[in-house]
């Protein structure tokens, strides 16, 4: 898309001037700016990755997993497929032998945190209908996740659902989308179906159905890849209510379901072939008001009351072992206050965010014995949280600086090796500094240091010593970014920026070292690059990783991702209506995988390309009409990226079509 923008002369000098006649003077008018098909987040000191609408739609992912697979520093495990999927970042979040998800990524749909125990490879999380979204922010490393936890070390992803003024234009009342989409292989297919409705100032509504379905896809070699295949319907509906120009009211309710039969418990066939069938369900609501009055910067109040529920219902005919046929379910139940003050002191413009967090996360994994699972425990954990950031701006520095603390009581219930009633209380700090100093209006340094505490979970329960241990970790990142204009050509935008990091994790309770060796700490360190670039002739998105992990016995940390770049060229026609593109991947091999009884596997290199092709007519009969087609895998790769447990699949044609009437 290009952005109108209209630009001052010395924007950052008049930016503190009163408008004048003669600084109205300076206007230049209106310019073109090109863009890419992904900014770069060259303004803060954050690495964090934002997809918006444009690009979501442009990528026709299949799962949320998907929507991420070209972040820099974000590695997937066995994306293509909502179920036994999970997302790594910087090497921590899944376990690629054994869990699904675990307390180092955060996952926060509409504020409200999903995910918060280990399952084997059952997490509901990915399940979530990608067309849900409007966006999905990825931030990598803890610098900003203390307002949902102290122990995300590796990152937060933020996902933001659809609004209904998201498909009202000025004077609409009400709007209907429908899309339809189409893949080749597994022979997919999927309709969603959006209402949209505001009657008047006061009232926004909007309401969702999807379905999503697939058979087993096949590998680049022709293979057929068992347990791929799914079955999604999915809804959301959401209320919004504006009492006042200063109080308003949300409500909101989303589900999805996930039937499956004949599955292997751990979607994979490879450590647990037994065969299951799997109901997955996933719920998340949330109460929301909002006071923000005109005139008052001190006050910005939002309250929220959030729910998730996330179920893994099982059946098997087997007894060898409880875990096949334990129905897990994690809900968690939480009300969050939260004010945004804006003030100055001296030359120092704040931007102040403080919030308190008190809630219940409920675990079970209750099997046909009537208790939990041995390996799956159950319990409740009561909870109550107090954070606050900080954002300073000095001119061209902005310092940052975050805390959170965190007290919680975990009670055991209705398990065989752990008594009813037991507790386990624990509470402890963390935080973090960021900070950022613009050296020229282009050119800018940055960097940060982050202390997280990870509290122990309900997983924990049946070790004493977990429960009475808190994970710590210790991050440093520093980096650069240059974001200018009329680099090559008059119009055309380039932005880069490169962070460099070092995370040192101590105490260490999630994680196995199959060497046998010390366990006790891990450390990583990496380089993440991104750079955008946009001529009046074309774009380009760039990105590339490279991350290394040891134990504390000097063995390779086998969640560390291989080395990877990605690149995206592409070009508009007809007044953006137009859009070709073309992506490639590559991943360098790597043999640093040292798994179950110390075996060691290599995952060879590999490189794929996507072309695609977007259009959307603005007149005649297609008027309106959206228009995507892509051929993923464009020369049927068979390949099985690193910490994935099966090929990835072949060759894919998408097509889908869109229309808002």
């Amino acid at each position: 898309m290009k952005t109108h923008t209209r630009i001052l002369a010395g924007a950052t000098a008049l930016a503190t001037l009163p408008m004048t006649a003669s600084a109205q003077d300076l206007l230049l008018g209106t310019i073109l700016l090109e863009e890419s098909r992904r900014g770069v987040a060259t303004e803060t000191a954050t690495a964090e990755t934002t997809l918006d609408q444009d690009e979501l739609d442009a990528r026709q992912a299949s799962t949320l997993a998907e929507l991420m697979d070209t972040v820099p520093g974000v590695t997937l495990s066995n994306g293509a497929s909502p179920q036994g999927s999970s997302i790594n970042i910087r090497g921590l979040g899944s376990d690629a032998g054994v869990y699904g998800s675990n307390t180092k990524v955060n996952v926060i749909v509409d504020g409200v945190a999903k995910g918060q125990e280990e399952l084997y490879r059952q997490g509901s999380t990915l399940t979530m209908e990608p067309d849900l979204f409007k966006e999905v922010k990825v931030i990598r490393g803890p610098a900003e996740s203390f307002q949902f936890s102290s122990g995300a070390i590796g990152g937060t992803v933020e996902a933001v659902t659809k609004d209904a003024a998201d498909f009202l234009e000025d004077g609409d009342t009400f709007a209907f989308r429908q899309k339809l989409s189409f893949q080749s292989n597994g022979e997919g297919a999927m309709t969603s179906s959006i209402l949209a409705w505001a009657p008047d100032d006061k009232i926004d509504v909007i309401g969702f159905l999807g379905y999503r379905t697939a058979n087993d896809y096949e590998d680049g070699g022709g293979a057929t890849q068992a347990d791929t295949g799914y079955d999604l319907p999915s809804g959301l509906l959401k209320v919004k209510y504006q009492a006042t120009n200063a109080l308003s009211f949300t409500a909101s309710y989303s589900r999805t379901e996930n039937n499956l039969n004949d599955v292997s418990y751990d979607m994979m066939g490879a450590t647990f072939p037994v065969q299951v069938d799997a109901d997955i369900e996933d719920v998340t609501a949330y109460l929301a008001m909002e006071y923000n009055p005109l005139g008052n910067d001190l006050v910005h109040t939002t309250a929220k009351l959030v729910y998730s529920d996330e179920l893994i219902a099982n059946v098997s005919d087997t007894i060898t072992s409880t875990i096949y046929n334990a129905d897990n379910r994690t809900k968690r139940l939480a009300f969050i206050l939260e004010n945004e003050t804006l003030f100055a002191s001296g030359l120092i413009d704040h931007t102040l965010l403080t919030g308190i967090e008190i809630g219940r996360r409920e675990r079970s994994s209750i099997s046909d014995t009537g208790e939990n699972a041995g390996s799956t425990p159950g319990g409740t954990d009561d909870y109550v949280a107090f954070y606050a950031s900080d954002e300073m701006r000095m001119g061209a520095f902005t310092l940052t600086p975050q805390l959170r603390y965190e007290a919680q009581t975990i009670t055991s219930a209705d398990n065989s090796a752990v008594a009813d009633g037991t507790e386990y209380a624990a509470h402890d700090w963390a935080g973090a500094v960021s900070a950022r100093y613009a050296l020229t209006q282009d050119f800018a340094l940055f960097g940060a240091l982050a202390y997280n505490t990870n509290l122990p979970i309900i997983d924990d329960l049946t070790s004493a010593a977990n429960m009475e241990t808190t994970e710590k970790a210790v991050t440093y990142e520093a980096g650069a970014s240059y974001d200018t204009l009329d680099v090559l050509t008059g119009g055309d935008a380039l932005r880069t920026k490169v962070t460099a990091f070092n995370t040192r994790i101590w105490d260490n309770t999630t994680y196995t070292n199959y060497t046998g060796g010390d366990a006790s700490h891990i450390d990583l360190h990496g380089v993440e690059f991104e750079l955008s670039y946009a001529h009046p002739n074309f774009y380009a998105d760039f990105n590339a990783a490279r991350i290394r992990g040891k134990w504390g016995d000097g063995s390779w940390f086998n969640n560390a991702p291989a080395d990877s770049v990605q690149l995206t060229l592409g070009k508009r026609f007809f007044d953006d209506q137009l859009d070709l593109s073309i992506e490639t991947r590559h991943d360098w091999s790597t043999s640093r995988n040292v798994q179950f009884g110390g075996n060691s596997t290599t995952a060879d290199s590999f490189t794929i390309h996507t072309v695609a092709a977007g259009y959307t007519p603005q007149s005649g009969v297609l008027g309106g009409v959206e228009i995507r087609g892509a051929i993923e895998n464009l020369f049927d790769t068979a390949y099985q990226p690193y910490l994935s447990s099966r090929q990835a699949p072949g060759r894919t044609f998408k097509i889908s079509f869109a229309k808002v009437f």
